[in-house]
């Protein structure tokens, strides 16, 4: 019998789906089982089967129905679980159970193998090479050796402490009705390490974070946005149906019929801004508006919003008094929290003391509070740790390289322009500055990289990169 694993969702005992609105009003009854009832407790099957369960159980917006409730369902119709193996038997027992949908999780590949630690497969390439520069002879003896080692250990297992764990599987989402596949997505997990147990509870772990995560893109919690009050707003939503603090849901508004040729269409409605719950109750949530780009108002939908949001932001910084320009490129991973980290990189001119125009590049991260923080616009205090490079030529030609550690606190302000970007204007202030020496590098007859200190006829020239910075520029979101 093929091995893959059935997941029949319930719809019955009350039709506990999203209404006729497309609101999350009660949870999903949904079934888990493996396809073969008469598979071995310990089998990779009933082990995904359990992994299924639990994780639905853990997103609260499943009613999990288990293989005990199940077999006493199809008791009452004197139906036996066994033999479910096909989509046209998934189908029948979905009608059956008056189920609108089945989950199909196929195993394609399941396989547990010992590999060569790396540095055992770099210890025989060391050994293929030095066989290669005895010549002819060494090669053979080598694969002589190689084969008679190999099948002296063929039943045995060579690495049994960097076992190799591969877990395939495949999820199909059929609709009862038409008997057709709507959906599907793929669980691919790779994990190299530990004995047979530890490698395989490793890539288990790996599988149980895929599962969590495509059960909520399969099933997003939708809701509706009771109240609007500035920034402020409430969902016909809570923890009984899995809502959780920090959750993030696009609204919507209404779709709309309209008549076209005597034929009735539905348009989707359109997205008009992105909230965070902050306070969750039984059935409702409080919240806040986290960006809006048009206006929302009680009666939208609520969508759950999985998708991680970034921002990518790029600036033109100058320092007039020490002729300082700069192009900055920052990215940050959680634009809309009030504590920010991001990181920096940046590429510009300074003006060193010998009145030269040196290059100059740097990297670092910057960290911020936002005091003022809300849909539209932040202002927020600001601290800077870069590592800036001065680059030009001394007396002798060589390209030298000078490392300055500049810190710097500032203010930072954030206006929104449109759905996905802002105006950020910055101000900075320099107030020290740590320099090393001007070095440049020469590779020496070993293939490796020496320091060498730079040239000069007379003293060398110093940057100051002290003073009051100005930047300008734009932020883009993933929105």
């Amino acid at each position: 019998m093929r091995n893959f694993i059935i997941l029949i969702l319930l719809f019955s005992f009350g039709f506990s789906q999203p209404d006729d609105t497309g609101l999350t009003l009660e949870r999903y009854p949904i079934l888990v089982l493996p396809a073969d009832t008469t598979t071995d407790s310990e089998s990779i099957e009933v082990t995904l089967t359990n992994i299924v369960g639990s994780q639905a159980t853990n997103l609260n917006r499943f009613d999990v129905i288990d293989r005990a409730q199940l077999e006493s369902i199809l008791n009452e119709q004197a139906l036996q679980m066994s033999g479910i193996v096909s989509d046209e038997d998934v189908v029948e027992a979905g009608r059956v159970a008056s189920a609108k949908e089945a989950l199909v999780v196929k195993v394609i590949n399941f396989g547990q193998k010992g590999v060569p630690p790396e540095d055992e497969e770099e210890e025989d390439e060391k050994d293929r090479k030095e066989a290669r520069k005895s010549g002819l002879f060494g090669v053979l003896a080598k694969g002589i050796v190689d084969a008679v080692v190999d099948k002296a250990m063929e039943d045995v297992e060579r690495y049994p402490n960097n076992i190799q764990t591969v877990i395939q599987a495949e999820v199909r989402k059929i609709d009862i009705e038409s008997g057709k596949s709507v959906a599907s997505f793929p669980i691919n997990v790779t994990h190299t390490g530990g004995n047979l147990s530890k490698s395989l509870g490793s890539a288990l772990a790996v599988v149980t974070a895929q599962v969590s995560s495509e059960l909520r893109n399969l099933y997003l919690l939708t809701s509706e946005l009771l109240d609007v009050n500035g920034e402020e707003i409430m969902l016909l939503l809570g923890h009984d149906l899995g809502l959780e603090s920090g959750m993030r849901f696009e609204i919507v508004t209404p779709e709309v019929k309209r008549t076209v040729r005597d034929r009735e269409i539905t348009i989707p409605g359109r997205s008009v801004g992105l909230v965070k719950v902050d306070e969750v109750s039984g059935d409702a949530s409080r919240g806040r508006v986290l960006r809006s780009w048009d206006d929302l108002e009680p009666g939208y939908r609520a969508v759950e919003y999985l998708k991680p949001v970034f921002s990518m932001g790029i600036l033109l910084a100058t320092a007039p008094a020490n002729t300082i320009y700069r192009l900055e490129f920052q990215a940050t991973p959680l634009p809309f929290e009030r504590f920010i980290a991001m990181g920096v990189f940046n590429l510009g001119t300074i003006k060193d003391t010998f009145d030269d125009t040196d290059f100059s590049f740097g990297i670092g991260a910057k960290l911020g509070w936002k005091f003022l923080h809300g849909s539209g616009r932040s202002i927020g205090f600001m601290l800077s740790l870069p590592m800036h490079f001065a680059s030009r030529s001394d007396d002798k030609s060589h390209i030298v390289i000078l490392p300055i550690f500049a810190p710097s606190i500032g203010a930072s302000t954030a206006i929104q322009i449109s759905k996905s970007r802002d105006i950020i204007f910055n101000v900075d202030y320099v107030f020290t500055s740590a320099k090393g020496s001007w070095k440049y590098s020469k590779d020496n007859d070993d293939d490796e990289t020496d320091m060498f200190d730079a040239e000069w006829d007379d003293d060398a020239p110093d940057v100051k990169p002290e003073g009051l910075y100005f930047s300008l520029g734009m932020r883009f979101l993933t929105l």
